[in-house]
């Protein structure tokens, strides 16, 4: 669609071997007696997204937030550290399982090829589209399977 471009590219040449890692993605337990975990130490996942520091943050200020409950004397150590357990659990696991799934760079399936059809031209939708990976909408929302077949149905001019 850009012919500038693809000239360029079929001109190019690779200056250097492609290089890349492979992470171990994974989610620990959040604390335990005497510690508790935030960011890449509680759970990793690959770059792709850039969702690390956000998620360290997140954690870090969820975490205090634990500590002040427990302080005060509002929860004890085991509620406080199983509530932020189950709350960091349920917004990074969405990020985390959509991460894993771009870190393997694979094509994408059907159901994701109709849906970047769907919503290719629609500003607001490729807008949403982007806001997945910037982390400010959930995959769990944006992928649900309602919100994929409203979006599809929508392109087809079907209600």
């Amino acid at each position: 669609q850009i012919p500038e471009l693809a000239n360029r590219i079929r001109a190019a040449r690779r200056e250097a071997p492609f290089a890349g890692a492979a992470l171990p993605n994974f989610f620990r337990k959040l604390y335990g007696a005497g510690w508790v975990l935030v960011g890449d130490a509680g759970y990793l996942k690959d770059p792709v997204t850039a969702q690390g520091i956000t998620d360290a943050f997140l954690d870090a200020e969820r975490c205090a937030a634990a500590l002040d409950e427990i302080f005060r004397g509002a929860s004890s150590f085991d509620e406080a550290m199983n509530a932020l357990q189950r709350t960091r659990d349920e917004h990074a696991l969405p990020m985390y399982e959509f991460t894993c799934q771009l870190a393997a760079l694979e094509p994408p399936d059907d159901g994701m090829q109709q849906l970047l059809a769907a919503i290719q031209g629609n500003q607001q939708l490729m807008d949403a589209f982007a806001q997945t990976y910037a982390g400010t909408i959930s995959p769990a929302e944006f992928f649900a399977p309602e919100n994929m077949n409203a979006i599809i149905a929508a392109s087809k001019g079907v209600r």
